[in-house]
C-alpha cells in the first residue's frame, strides 16, 4: 500500500464506492417502496370491497350461434326439474325443450294489440311489472335498464305469453344495490305456477316444465327460441359466476313452462 501524504483522505476502493453508494440510496428506496407497498394494498383492498355493478349486457337472441359446444355426452339428455335444494346442471345441446308437467291446454285467441303487463311467481314471492325489449345491434335480446332492477322485460319480437310459441320474459338478477327481479329464480321448480297479467284482462298460467344452468357460451338457441305448437314460456337471468375482469356473471338460469290455464284478471 503506498504511503499517503500528511492530510490526505485514503481513496476507497471500487467495492467501498458501491457500498457507499447503495447506503445512501437506500433510505429513499425504502420510502418510496414503502409508498408503492401501500398503494398496491390498498389497491388490492379496494379492488374487493368496492362493490361492483354488473354491466347491462343482453342475453342470446334466437340468431346468436353459442361461441363453443360442450361435448353432448357429458351432459344429461333432458333439462332437469330444478328446486332451490337441487344443483342446477344443463342439457345437452341436443336435447329437446323438457316434456310439460301438466297437458298444455290451448293456447289464447287474441283480438287486437296486447302485452304482458305482470308476472307473478307466488312459490318465490315475485310480483313484478314488465316492459318490453327488443334487440341490441349485436343481435343480442335487451333486458330492462338497471335503473328499474325490479322489473322484468318482455321479449316483444317473440310471442305473447299465452300466444302459440316460445315467449320469453328476461330480468336482473342482481345489482349493486341488491337482488334484483329475478334474484330468487334459481329457486323455481318443476311443477309451480307462473302467472302473466296481460293487457287483455285475461291471465295466463304457466306450470313450469324444468330449469337449467348453462354457460353463456353454450346458450341452447334453439331449444328456448325453437317452434312450438303449444304456448310456452321462457324466463331467463343471469347466473353462475360473476367475473370482474369481464363485469359480467358466467351462466344463465333458464325456467321452461307450458300454458296450463287462462283466466280472467
Amino acid at each position: 500500500m503506498n504511503e499517503l501524504e500528511p492530510g490526505q483522505m485514503p481513496v476507497p476502493s471500487a467495492e467501498e464506492q458501491r457500498r457507499q453508494r447503495w447506503n445512501k440510496a437506500l433510505p429513499a428506496i425504502l420510502i418510496v417502496g414503502s409508498f408503492g407497498g401501500i398503494a398496491l394494498i390498498m389497491a388490492g383492498l379496494l379492488a374487493v370491497l368496492a362493490p361492483e355493478e354488473p354491466l347491462v349486457e343482453g342475453m342470446p337472441g334466437p340468431g346468436i350461434t353459442p361461441m363453443a359446444q360442450q361435448m353432448p355426452g357429458a351432459l344429461p339428455p333432458t333439462v332437469g326439474p330444478g328446486g332451490a335444494d337441487v344443483p342446477l346442471t344443463a342439457a345437452a345441446p341436443t336435447a329437446p325443450p323438457p316434456i310439460p308437467a301438466v297437458v298444455p291446454v290451448a293456447p289464447i285467441v287474441s283480438t287486437g294489440s296486447v302485452a304482458p303487463a305482470k308476472i307473478v311467481i307466488p312459490q318465490v314471492g315475485l310480483n313484478a311489472a314488465l316492459r318490453t325489449v327488443g334487440v341490441q345491434r349485436n343481435g343480442e335480446v335487451q333486458v330492462p335498464p338497471l335503473s328499474q332492477p325490479k322489473v322484468a322485460g318482455w321479449y316483444k319480437l317473440g310471442p305473447v305469453p299465452g300466444q302459440p310459441g316460445p315467449a320469453v320474459i328476461l330480468g336482473h338478477v342482481s345489482t349493486r344495490r341488491g337482488p334484483a327481479v329475478f334474484s330468487r329464480l334459481r329457486e323455481v321448480k318443476r311443477g309451480h305456477k307462473i302467472q302473466v297479467v296481460r293487457t287483455d284482462g285475461t291471465v295466463a298460467e304457466f306450470t313450469v316444465d324444468g330449469v337449467e344452468q348453462v354457460s353463456k357460451n353454450t346458450f341452447p338457441t334453439k331449444r328456448v327460441y325453437g317452434r312450438l305448437d303449444t304456448a310456452g314460456l321462457r324466463l331467463i337471468t343471469c347466473g353462475g359466476v360473476y367475473n370482474r375482469r369481464t363485469g359480467h356473471y358466467t351462466d344463465n338460469i333458464i325456467v321452461y313452462a307450458t300454458l296450463s290455464a287462462t283466466k280472467t284478471a
